[in-house]
């Protein structure tokens, strides 16, 4: 996993409890949709990954 996925990552789970306190109504596509919005083309695939790595996280 490279810095780019792993800042990715951390900016997710960062939300996702943050969204926990705030009791915001956010899911994890959301976030990750959202990431897409406010980053340029290239980051798409890291997003991805980075989704995937956190949804793993949640499941298990």
């Amino acid at each position: 996993m490279n810095a780019q996925i792993e800042y990715f990552v951390e900016q997710m789970e960062a939300t996702l409890m943050s969204d926990i306190f705030t009791d915001n109504k956010l899911d994890l596509y959301d976030i990750a949709t959202d990431l897409m919005d406010h980053n340029d083309g290239k980051m798409f695939a890291d997003i991805c990954q980075a989704y995937e790595v956190v949804k793993h996280h949640l499941l298990g």
